[in-house]
């Protein structure tokens, strides 16, 4: 049985945690497609968590998360001014929790890193060491946004060089990728859909809002996910059609600023904010609405989409780096970022041509591309094709 280790950059502190959800569903998907699976992930937490600097756990944990074992080092970046060091604390402490799972767990055959930086530092560091080589998909927006700093290009070059394949999560990110790499080849693979959301529907079968037309939205609530401009959009819309609803799933930093916005608009009746969801909550709440749309800066790839398609609903979204690798003609509708009036009309279009998008077929077309099957399918064949080189 091919042995993988995954090297996720972030990942969930507890099994109901969602930063990072998408690493843990992959692990998890992993195994259920019959290899033999485990992670290593050092869990550093920001300073500006200013309680769980005194508060929050420090040191290893080691546990089975299921049949997956999961070797974690819970600590703080304690040099946000001199950065460097932080990060190589962070490949230091998964060193240390490798060297432990070589031990006790045995050698992996290949090393599954998950964004160059830190993940993919620390799989070229075990390559030089060990000779065991790695693959790396890449994740963060820190690219698009410009946030590559020069002292991190060194390393980060040095370890997209030595991997055996690398992978970005949508087809505009693999051509960034691509120029900021100097010519190396990345390919696309998208996040795998989670397995609740791949689960057979309710016997009703899919359902729509009963009263007017609903919109659902589902994200952080933060300044990159475009809550301002999507409330905008929909004031504009709501004028023009008053039978409209909104339903916003998720809590963050903004939450009490869009609920203010809300009521400057004169939409908080027709605006629901409903707070964080786990993912029972989220599946009830697209499966009770009839199209879902997200006003996003920027995104490497959106999950959220391919959890809204599953469940028959149609997308509307921004061209902002991942949705394009996603949403076409078939399944919803895309707009330029920040542009409320565009996005107004395209909720308009939207209300107006509902039919147009077979929920049959959206959940269909979801699961051949991003169901666990055909994802983890293309990965073991990398997998293989590394492991005979």
């Amino acid at each position: 049985m091919m042995h993988v280790l995954l090297l996720p950059s972030w990942y969930p502190e507890t099994p109901s945690s969602l930063d990072g959800i998408f690493f843990r569903q992959q692990a998890h998907a992993l195994q259920r497609a019959g290899l033999r699976v485990g992670v290593v992930a050092p869990l550093f937490r920001s300073p500006r968590r200013l309680r769980e600097i005194f508060s929050g756990r420090y040191g290893t944990e080691c546990f089975s998360d299921g049949p997956i074992p999961t070797y974690t080092r819970h600590s703080v970046y304690f040099f946000p001014r001199i950065p460097y060091l932080d990060r190589e604390r962070w490949v230091a402490a998964g060193m240390r929790l490798f060297e432990r799972y070589l031990a006790e767990q045995g050698r992996p055959d290949i090393l599954h890193a998950h964004a160059v930086n830190h993940g993919g530092i620390l799989a070229h560091r075990i390559l030089q060491r060990h000779g065991i080589p790695y693959v790396i998909t890449e994740h963060s927006s820190t690219y698009a946004r410009g946030l590559i700093r020069p002292w991190q290009r060194e390393a980060m070059r040095a370890a997209a060089d030595g991997a055996a394949a690398r992978f970005a999560v949508s087809p505009d990110f693999c051509r960034l990728l691509a120029s900021e790499c100097g010519g190396l080849e990345w390919r696309y693979l998208p996040n795998i859909l989670g397995a609740a959301f791949c689960e057979p529907l309710p016997e009703r079968g899919f359902q729509t809002a009963s009263n007017g037309f609903t919109f659902c939205s589902v994200a952080h609530l933060n300044r990159n996910k475009g809550f301002d401009v999507l409330l905008d959009a929909f004031a504009r819309a709501l004028e023009k059609r008053t039978d409209l609803r909104l339903k916003i799933g998720g809590g963050g930093v903004e939450e009490a600023a869009l609920k203010r916005q809300a009521g400057r608009l004169k939409i908080d009746a027709a605006v629901d904010f409903l707070g964080a969801l786990d993912n029972g909550a989220v599946l009830r709440l697209m499966r009770g609405s009839d199209a879902f749309v997200l006003a996003s800066r920027n995104e490497t790839f959106g999950v959220v989409f391919i959890e809204a398609l599953s469940q028959g609903l149609p997308v509307i979204a921004t061209r902002c780096g991942g949705p394009e690798g996603i949403v076409n003609g078939n399944n919803g509708l895309l707009v330029p970022k920040e542009q409320p009036e565009a996005l107004a009309a395209a909720l308009l279009e939207m209300a107006e041509n509902r039919a147009r998008y077979p929920a049959e077929f959206l959940r269909a077309a979801c699961l051949e591309e991003f169901g666990e099957q055909a994802v983890t399918g293309r990965l073991k064949a990398v997998y293989a094709q590394v492991l005979a080189q």
